[in-house]
């Protein structure tokens, strides 16, 4: 099968994995693709052209920008249109981003199907961002709405976007839940890596607790500093708290990791490569999610799930789409430390239970949350409700 793949991003975050994890998933099971749009990394066959739209972003600003994205609907379909007649697709993938129709309406044109992937509601997002403003606001919305109920299939990442893109009057029988994946060949069980532990001064023996991302306010980790102080000066717990990530926020947790009296018992390390990420996964003994947005599917849960340890996440309704609670994970009361707390010590306290819900996150991840089943599935759609009718 022939899959034309479009995006319309820089790739420099979790976008960038996401793309080229779901582009060799499809190519793993056999498919030719063709990807257009800015170089991604990891992702074969790619002019490699990143630098030549960074001057967009610099020198564009406010509604400016906007006009710059709306532009882009011209030289998107234009480049679609070109791609369509020389690679003659059987579908066309596109990765969903504001203000941009441009793809939909060239697989209209040339009658293609195009699957369209929503990772959030931009629109929304942007709009309630405090240090963004969304000038043509309504225009984004109507966009967004017209973009998922003109596309063949609009594939999200969570029920709660499903009900938000339903809220905004796009047909149910358009949408797709599918919540992220995990490469399960980068991401399984490893041994704690001892030169890694040597570097923090860990012990074999420490339990420790472990998050993974960037160091960013909505990620929670006020909540679980909060939550661990109630727990890692048991000394007979032998239980440490292993940050990996860096972000603006880090002078500030710092200071708060000295007020509560966490010196030596927390640890940040910076900026680690994601494709190191594995080995530092690889130490925790308990993994946690403190925060996310109503709508998200974190990929960093569906990785230490692939990796069978055992998951501390909020009781939302876009986590239990990832987990089910006391059986691949423990989940907690939204925005609450102590309850984050009692769950982090009921699994420290607790080695057997750390192993089984592990072991159930593994097979989890390995059998349903990865990226070759999610592609095997949008193929499955493809073949059931089109080629079958060709």
């Amino acid at each position: 099968m022939r899959i034309l793949y479009h995006h319309r991003t820089l790739g420099d975050g979790a976008e960038g994995i996401h793309i080229a994890e779901i582009v060799n998933a499809f190519r793993k099971l056999g498919h030719d693709v063709k990807v257009i749009g800015p170089s991604i990394q990891h992702v074969e066959g790619i002019e490699q052209n990143t630098k030549r739209y960074l001057w967009v972003k610099k020198f564009f600003r406010g509604p400016f920008y906007e006009l710059a994205e709306l532009g882009y609907n011209l030289a998107g379909y234009r480049h679609v249109c070109r791609a369509v007649k020389k690679f003659k697709p059987d579908f066309i993938y596109d990765r969903y981003i504001i203000f941009n129709y441009s793809v939909v309406a060239a697989g209209k044109k040339n009658n293609i199907p195009v699957f369209l992937e929503v990772n959030a509601p931009l629109a929304f997002e942007r709009d309630h961002e405090k240090d963004e403003c969304l000038y043509f606001k309504k225009l984004a919305y109507l966009l967004e709405k017209s973009t998922c109920c003109t596309a063949f299939k609009t594939i999200v990442v969570s029920t709660p976007l499903k009900k938000y893109l339903i809220e905004q009057g796009v047909p149910s029988s358009k949408l797709i839940c599918l919540p992220n994946g995990v490469n399960t060949d980068t991401f399984t069980p490893i041994q704690k890596d001892k030169k890694i532990l040597q570097e923090y001064c860990l012990n074999k023996n420490d339990i420790i607790v472990g998050f993974v991302g960037i160091l960013r306010p909505w990620h929670g980790l006020d909540i679980l500093l909060q939550a661990i102080s109630e727990i890692i000066n048991q000394e007979e717990l032998r239980c440490k708290l292993l940050i990996v990530g860096d972000g603006p926020i880090r002078e500030e947790l710092e200071h708060k990791i000295k007020d509560l009296s966490l010196a030596g018992k927390v640890i940040i390390t910076g900026r680690i490569p994601h494709d190191e990420i594995n080995n530092y996964i690889g130490l925790f003994d308990i993994a946690i999610s403190p925060k996310t947005t109503f709508y998200a599917s974190p990929m960093k849960i569906i990785e230490y799930m692939a990796m069978a340890k055992p998951v501390v996440a909020p009781d939302l309704e876009n986590i239990r789409d990832i987990i089910k609670n006391k059986e691949t994970g423990l989940l907690f009361e939204n925005g609450n430390p102590v309850s984050l707390a009692q769950a982090i010590n009921e699994l420290v306290a607790d080695e057997g239970k750390r192993s089984r819900l592990g072991m159930n996150a593994f097979n989890h991840a390995k059998n349903v949350l990865n990226w070759k089943a999610n592609a095997q599935k949008i193929i499955d759609i493809f073949t059931r409700e089109v080629k079958v009718n060709q």
